[in-house]
């Protein structure tokens, strides 16, 4: 599988996916892992004659964790020291 790592200055296309911004060669890859796993695992608990629910329900976390492993968070933070703007913390709890 290729690196997916790339700096937020590479030009990816993204979309707003619940008001975050994602990269849409991330997403599909992650659908498509994700998809497979859990299909792999269907596949499994059918011809172990096992219960289909929890089979697929493991494999859609396995999935999980290889896209968490794979696929690194692209946002950079920042931690300001908030005692700059100490006015609007004060009045922030008189409303």
């Amino acid at each position: 599988m290729p690196n997916t790592d790339r700096r937020p200055g590479d030009h990816d296309d993204y979309i707003e996916v619940w008001n975050d911004l994602v990269s849409t060669r991330d997403l599909t890859w992650s659908l498509l892992i994700c998809g497979v796993t859990t299909a792999l695992a269907l596949l499994i608990a059918t011809a172990l004659s096992s219960s289909e629910f929890f089979w697929g329900l493991g494999g859609a976390v396995v999935g999980f964790v290889v896209c968490v492993v794979v696929f690194t968070p692209k946002r950079v933070v920042r931690i300001i020291d908030g005692s700059t703007d100490s006015t609007t913390d004060e009045t922030a709890g008189a409303v």
